[in-house]
């Protein structure tokens, strides 16, 4: 009886190279190809469009059939949950532009977060690598923007008003069975700071097909990420995190840790309990600017690409999806925390909120959700123009509020993005 495969023993891998489509497993290296430490839950969903048809005549002998018929081939539907673990590399130290011969070493671009190529992919056109090199347009100190930002030192160009999403390729590794989601695009990016808990973030997406590797092309996955082959031959997993790019072949590079100037560091877990926000909110156009810093009790922050698919509706055909759209940007977030009294606390900006009698207040207000606190480890999402909804009050034990709120472009940046910006640090 062939073996089970067990969730425990699975794996997730992120990668421009497409194996399904004939690309060499050499072709995979730390530069292209990166490791994905998901929590249990994960899921891979290909499903197809049907239409019923039926016939009901009357009669003491009617004709009840009942026919389906599969019309088309829906987007495979991924999820995932990861841990938001920064990793110290916020400093561009190579001069060469990104997809350069030059550009060979893990610190040569800004990758501040282990999952930099997903907030990449998510927010930008950009591919997280051109060839054989990475191609990061994280800026350095740690930075990513959702606006138009020109290439510089170590840095690729970025933009966030694309009409169609960047497309890699999803690898998942059941145990023993291995899944390619070709064309795979980042669609959302959910994270969770609730204080009893570690900071993740909850990845979600589309691709244009789900295949299983399975032969040669299968030995081709496993030969890089690890596990039995076809012959029964065990290989054990070829990361590598400390030698030059160039010298990576056959490889992808660890999710855990992260090569910083040629010191191999293990990516921090951020701890929820020393999160805070930061809101500004003026009462009226004329009014000072007003701060209100407190503690949370749970704090969340979503990007939202709306993607959708376009797919044809010919007759006698099993119709698949042909293209991708972007939709509405939405940029969101919400906070929860205990009612305390005082003009800069929770009470004070509920009372703020509540006599500003304008339409729209987003271009006086901003928010900093700061995941982690102050000091490293942390991730910030930097809102320069929000619109808070009222808050709404929970009488429990401890009475509490909560306020949802929604990220604009700024005046400035106005058709160019600009809604928020990660600051990354460890």
């Amino acid at each position: 009886m062939a073996a089970l495969n067990l969730q425990r023993n699975s794996e997730v891998f992120f990668s421009t190279i497409d194996l399904s489509g004939g690309a060499a497993a050499t072709a995979m290296t730390p530069s292209n190809t990166w490791k994905v430490e998901v929590l249990a839950g994960f899921a891979l969903t290909s499903s197809s469009a049907t239409t019923d048809i039926t016939s009901l005549e009357s009669g003491t002998s009617p004709d009840r059939s009942q026919q389906r018929f599969n019309t088309a081939i829906n987007p495979v539907d991924w999820n995932f949950q990861a841990y938001l673990r920064p990793t110290g590399v916020t400093v561009t130290a190579d001069a060469a532009s990104p997809g350069t011969a030059a550009n060979t070493t893990d610190n040569g671009n800004s990758m501040p977060i282990a999952d930099w190529f997903m907030w990449q992919s998510l927010i930008t056109s950009t591919k997280p690598a051109s060839g054989a090199d990475s191609r990061s347009g994280w800026e350095t100190g740690g930075k990513l923007r959702s606006v138009t930002v020109a290439a510089a030192a170590g840095k690729a160009a970025t933009s966030t008003n694309f009409s169609t999403a960047a497309e890699n390729h999803l690898y998942f590794k059941l145990d023993n069975v291995v899944y390619q989601v070709g064309n795979a695009t980042v669609n959302q990016a959910t994270v969770d700071a609730g204080i009893e808990e570690i900071a993740t973030t909850t990845w979600a997406g589309f691709g244009t097909d789900l295949k299983e590797l399975t032969g040669a092309t299968r030995d081709k996955a496993i030969s890089v990420f690890g596990g039995v082959l076809n012959n029964g031959t065990t290989i054990t997993a070829n990361s590598n995190a400390t030698a030059t790019l160039s010298a990576k072949a056959q490889a992808y590079h660890p999710y855990g840790s992260m090569n910083v100037a040629g010191s191999v560091t293990t990516n921090s877990f951020i701890k929820n309990r020393l999160s805070s926000i930061e809101f500004h909110h003026k009462a009226t156009a004329a009014a000072s600017d007003e701060k209100f810093t407190f503690p949370v009790t749970a704090l969340s922050f979503d990007y939202n690409n709306n993607i959708t698919y376009l797919t044809p509706e010919e007759l006698s055909a099993l119709n698949s999806p042909i293209g991708q759209f972007t939709g509405t940007r939405a940029v969101s977030g919400s906070a929860t925390m205990y009612l305390r009294v005082g003009d800069t606390e929770s009470a004070g900006f509920l009372r703020n909120i509540s006599q500003d009698s304008r339409t729209s207040s987003a271009q006086t207000s901003n928010a900093n959700l700061i995941i982690g606190g102050t000091t490293a480890p942390y991730v910030a999402f930097q809102m320069d123009a929000v619109q808070f909804d009222f808050p709404a009050l929970a009488t429990e034990d401890v009475i509490s509020m909560s306020v949802n709120f929604v990220a604009q472009e700024t005046t400035a940046n106005r058709g160019d993005g600009g809604e928020v910006t990660i600051f990354a640090a460890q």
